[in-house]
């Protein structure tokens, strides 16, 4: 399959996987459909994420849970504040200089940044990380059954919306085998280049693990990777974008009028394990064996 690509592959999406969408996974790294939810999953999706804002919001005014404030010297896309549940588990942060408890319900489902650890808060969030054109197809392109690691619910407001830098989903986890992990990137609106839809590096996948830093964000050093060579991933609400852990990934601001909301289940294989961070630094590391990940950037540079 040719990688001399200017736009993403994307079809309608089929009833069932054929081993030529399985070829264009292994060979390119992804695979996106249109399609994938129709209109009532989507508005109950839409819903749900609503719902959830609102009660988020509503149960940190009565003092249930708190509002965390970054941490001194925290970079751009770590310095907005969080508002958390009682015990962890959920929490929805905004861009920096946001006040979470001046906002209303609406301001805040408007304008939040990244909700995490959603899945049990909401019943239609439970059918969808089990979605067989979700969950099912992703474990068919992995090819084994697959276990739910973490779950986003990614917002662009409009005009400061931020970007999310290059970066490889391994160089975030501690799961071995690199390659038994993938991620459904689940498109809640319209996404186009204007209102910051994934860019990838279609192929890069396969060069193993890219050396991170911080920056703005948890980042590939700039000089390990070629961006001119990415390729926009524009779909309407509905898409999936199915893409291995080891695939280049990234998402420009939000410079248009209109917001971009994305749901992100990302998974890993039955057989995977979960090692220390100093194991996975051995195996998410270059080929001159200087650890790759996000958290050992911290001590490595």
């Amino acid at each position: 399959m040719s990688l001399s690509l200017t736009h993403a592959v994307v079809e309608e999406c089929p009833a069932e996987l054929t081993p030529a969408h399985r070829l264009q996974y292994s060979e390119l790294g992804y695979i996106a459909f249109e399609g994938v939810l129709d209109e009532a999953e989507i508005a109950a999706a839409r819903q749900a994420l609503t719902e959830l804002t609102h009660g988020l919001m509503q149960a940190a005014r009565r003092g249930e849970g708190e509002v965390r404030q970054p941490r001194p010297g925290a970079t751009s896309n770590y310095a907005g504040p969080q508002v958390v549940t009682p015990g962890g588990g959920c929490a929805i942060h905004f861009e920096a200089g946001v006040e979470p408890l001046a906002l209303s319900d609406e301001e805040a489902e408007d304008r939040f940044r990244k909700i995490h650890g959603y899945e049990n808060e909401h019943p239609t969030f439970q059918k969808l990380v089990a979605h067989p054109r979700i969950q099912g197809f992703l474990g068919e392109l992995i090819g084994q059954e697959t276990i739910l690691k973490d779950v986003m619910a990614l917002s662009k407001p409009p005009f400061i919306g931020s970007e999310k830098p290059w970066h490889q989903d391994n160089a975030y986890f501690d799961y071995l085998p690199l390659e038994l992990l993938g991620t459904a990137w689940i498109a809640l609106d319209d996404t186009t280049i204007e209102n910051g839809c994934m860019h990838l590096l279609p192929g890069q996948h396969t060069r193993g693990a890219l050396r991170h830093h911080h920056t703005i964000d948890c980042e590939i050093l700039s000089d390990r990777i070629d961006p001119a060579r990415a390729v926009p991933v524009e779909l309407k609400a509905g898409g999936v974008l199915y893409f291995s852990a080891m695939l280049p990934h990234q998402t420009p601001p939000n410079s248009s009028p209109l917001r971009r909301r994305a749901l992100q289940f990302q998974y890993r294989g039955v057989d995977t394990v979960q090692v220390s961070k100093e194991e996975y630094g051995k195996v998410f590391a270059e080929a001159d064996g200087h650890p790759a990940s996000c958290a050992l950037a911290h001590e490595n540079g």
